[in-house]
C-alpha cells in the first residue's frame, strides 16, 4: 500500500555476522546426516511435518541425528509426535540454550531444516546461512526472501512432508562442487547484506 513516488528503504533483520562463522564443522564420527532446527516450540515452526518428513527419510534407509534447540508449549505433543514415528533414536530436544552457546550446534550441523507453517523472517535461518550449513527452508512468507532458492539454499513449499523429504534426498545426491558454491554464496550474502552494521546504517 505504500505510494510508490514515497522514497523508502527496508531495513533488514541482522545478525552478529563476527560471531556466526564457521570455524569448520566438527567432523562427525559416523556416517549420520545431522539436521539442526533452533525455534520455540510453536505450531507455526511446522515441527511435526519436518519430523513427518525426517519419517519417511528413515523408511527409505537414511541414517541421521536430528536436533532441535528450543523450548515452547508444543513439546509434548512433539514427544509424542517422535514416538508414535518412531524417531527416538534419531531426535534430539535440547530445551532452550543461551546464544553465547547456540553456535556450537551450528557447527555440528551439516543441514538446517525451518519448515515452518507461518514466519517473518527468521534469524536462525541467517545465521545457519552464514555459518555455511545447507539450509532448507519452507515458502512461508519471510522465508522465501530469507533464502534465495537454488542460490543460497532451498525453498520448499510449506506442509509437504514428502517434497520436503525429496528435497533432502536430492541435496544429498549433489556433486560436493555444487553444494560449495550454495554454500558460498550463502555466506557471502549473509556477511554483505544482513550485518549489525548495514542495519544501524
Amino acid at each position: 500500500g505504500l505510494n510508490k513516488n514515497t522514497p523508502s528503504v527496508i531495513i533488514n533483520p541482522a545478525i552478529d555476522t563476527k560471531q556466526f562463522i564457521s570455524n569448520k564443522k566438527n567432523q562427525n564420527k559416523d556416517d549420520k546426516i545431522r539436521f539442526l532446527t533452533v525455534a520455540r516450540l510453536h505450531w507455526k515452526k511446522g515441527i511435526e511435518y519436518t519430523l513427518q518428513s525426517l519419517y519417511l527419510l528413515k523408511q527409505r534407509g537414511l541414517l541421521f541425528r536430528y536436533t532441535i534447540v528450543g523450548s515452547g508449549i508444543e513439546y509434548e505433543r512433539l514427544i509424542f509426535a517422535v514416538y508414535q514415528l518412531g524417531l527416538n533414536q534419531e531426535v534430539k530436544f535440547t530445551g532452550s540454550v543461551s546464544h553465547k552457546e547456540i553456535k556450537e550446534y551450528y557447527e555440528k550441523a551439516e543441514i538446517y531444516l525451518q519448515y515452518s507453517i507461518q514466519e517473518g523472517f527468521c534469524n536462525a535461518v541467517l545465521e545457519s546461512q552464514s555459518m555455511g550449513l545447507i539450509t532448507l527452508v519452507s515458502d512461508a512468507e519471510g522465508l522465501a526472501e530469507n533464502v534465495i532458492d537454488h542460490q543460497t539454499g532451498w525453498v520448499v513449499r510449506k506442509r509437504s512432508p514428502e517434497l520436503l523429504a525429496n528435497k533432502i534426498e536430492y541435496i544429498l545426491s549433489l556433486p560436493k562442487k555444487k553444494i560449495n558454491e550454495i554454500q558460498t554464496n550463502a555466506i557471502s550474502r549473509i556477511q554483505s547484506e544482513f550485518d549489525l552494521k548495514s542495519q544501524q546504517r
